[in-house]
């Protein structure tokens, strides 16, 4: 997201500073034990009722401003000084509630299950799999790995075998784990199905091993011949919300055509902003897709909190599945067809645009080392844009991005950037130190970046100033998706504006050719 908040996404430390400082400033205790979280939603709830009441927030100010003229009588300047401390003091609580309303947080659940005070659990029934997506192996088509949510430790199954074969299922295990922040209560499983043949349909399901199954789903892997097309759905900023109803169903109607290969998420995935059930709603949102086709993603500003902790445990990237990258999800890559991925993290804990030196150094070394006779195309995706024609956007982030990694991508001849984090669609020329290098896409000299950050977040989408810079070939601010077709000789782009329902017009196409 770009937006500028009461208690910005980002500031998550003040954020929970000054939540704490409120509780606290209520004069009593936090219960423990069982009374913990109804002791915490009350007191929350009381504060939510002053803070928010204009005229009760006046009356506060008048008491400060009496202790104020009580405490300098005579001192003018002094008394000045303690009116405005206390002019300050009560706008921070108001803030602060307006700040968790913007986050979407159910107030007061969502602050006590901040402090871990209440429990927010992931699922209904005990044992029952939800929440299942599919990702891809940094290189190896043999392998597919799955991902689901259990609400308690049971062991980590998935059975497949060949779809219609009647085959016996094969079996793998795998491994649990979870993490507590924002109250959070369940079990993440991850396991890999090995041994799959190329271009092959298989069904599947999760469990525990026993009578706690997922219904069966199926998937068909990649084909072995990597000059065979291969396209992928490309989102960004999108999340559990309603906004994203039409892109969800107009994928949905793409995977039951098997017209797409998989799913590319560039960031800002669930809007989850530290309430843990968002995320649940969101992966249950989505599992009709990511349970059928790889879904892969990387890290936006709005996977930051506790230090992208839900977002590091839910998903199961290469690096994670297998060796190479971040080894924590953040960033890796990928090859699939004639295309090899670099999926980035542009992201910091403190809400702010960067490429860390020991990212950077991967990245250069993994560029390097790709045959380009082999595979003639490289695709970065991740958040931040370096390029966009919203100009605070690219004044802020922009230009420190540029500096990082531009000379880079251009020296590694990279193809295309995929990027979100700006709420719209906009595709450049190639580009090289903010000038297009030419205006078409044959035989480009520099890359071409695309932002798609438009797939329906629950904030607004961005607007385009009225006169755009020479480099910029399109745009819309609509919600919808894109399509990325990797064939041996070309990358073919295409844009759809959705409507609620998911029907999908094209709104701009590109070729680029090698």
């Amino acid at each position: 997201t770009q937006s500028a908040l009461p208690c910005r996404v980002g500031a998550m430390a003040r954020m929970l500073v000054a939540l704490g400082g409120v509780l606290l400033a209520a004069g009593t205790g936090l219960a423990l034990g069982e009374e913990a979280c109804d002791a915490c939603m009350d007191q929350v709830a009381a504060l939510q009722a002053t803070w928010t009441n204009e005229a009760a927030v006046s009356d506060i100010l008048a008491g400060l401003e009496e202790q104020c003229r009580e405490e300098y009588p005579r001192d003018p300047v002094h008394r000045a000084v303690c009116d405005k401390v206390a002019e300050v003091k009560v706008q921070i609580p108001p803030a602060l509630f307006e700040g968790m309303e913007t986050l979407a947080w159910p107030i007061p659940l969502g602050a006590c299950a901040t402090f871990q005070l209440c429990s927010v659990p992931c699922c209904s029934e005990a044992n029952a799999p939800e929440q299942v997506h599919l990702s891809l192996a940094a290189k190896d088509r043999s392998l597919m790995g799955v991902s689901w949510v259990t609400l308690d430790e049971v062991p980590s199954v998935v059975q497949f075998r060949k779809a219609d074969s009647g085959d016996d299922f094969a079996t793998g295990t795998g491994t649990v784990t979870t993490y507590t922040q924002g109250g959070w209560v369940g079990s993440i499983h991850r396991a890999t199905m090995r041994g799959l043949e190329p271009d092959t349909t298989y069904s599947y399901r999760v469990g525990d091993g026993l009578d706690a199954w997922s219904a069966e789903a199926e998937f068909t892997t990649l084909p072995a011949d990597p000059t065979e097309p291969l396209v992928f759905a490309v989102l960004g900023d999108m999340g559990y919300g309603d906004k994203s109803n039409g892109t969800i169903a107009a994928l949905e109607k793409l995977v039951n055509d098997k017209a797409i290969h998989g799913v590319i998420h560039s960031g800002d995935v669930s809007y989850a902003d530290g309430f843990m059930p968002h995320w649940d709603v969101f992966l249950n949102k989505i599992q009709s897709i990511a349970s059928r086709v790889p879904y892969m993603v990387t890290p936006g500003n709005h996977e930051l909190w506790y230090n992208f902790t839900a977002y590091k445990a839910r998903f199961f990237m290469p690096g994670v599945l297998d060796e190479g990258g971040s080894g924590d999800n953040m960033y890796y890559s990928w090859q699939a067809g004639s295309a090899f991925f670099i999926a980035g993290n542009s992201e910091t804990a403190a809400d702010t645009a960067w490429f860390s030196p020991q990212e950077q150094e991967w990245m250069d070394a993994e560029l390097a080392a790709v045959d380009r006779s082999a595979t003639p195309f490289v695709v970065a995706h991740f958040h931040r844009p370096l390029y966009c024609s919203n100009s605070k956007q690219n004044a802020r982030f922009g230009k420190l991005l540029q500096a990082q990694i531009e000379d880079m991508l251009n020296t590694r001849d990279v193809n295309l950037v995929i990027q979100a984090h700006v709420h719209s669609y906009e595709r450049t020329y190639p580009m090289y130190k903010m000038n297009a290098t030419q205006f078409d896409y044959v035989a480009p000299k520099a890359p071409t970046y695309i932002i798609q950050g438009s797939s329906g977040n629950r904030e607004s989408n961005s607007g385009f100033p009225e006169t755009l810079p020479e480099w910029s070939a399109a745009h819309t601010s609509e919600i919808g998706f894109g399509l990325l077709t990797v064939n041996p000789t070309s990358l073919d782009w295409s844009f759809f504006i959705v409507d609620g329902d998911g029907a999908a017009t094209l709104e701009d196409q590109f070729q680029l050719q090698g």
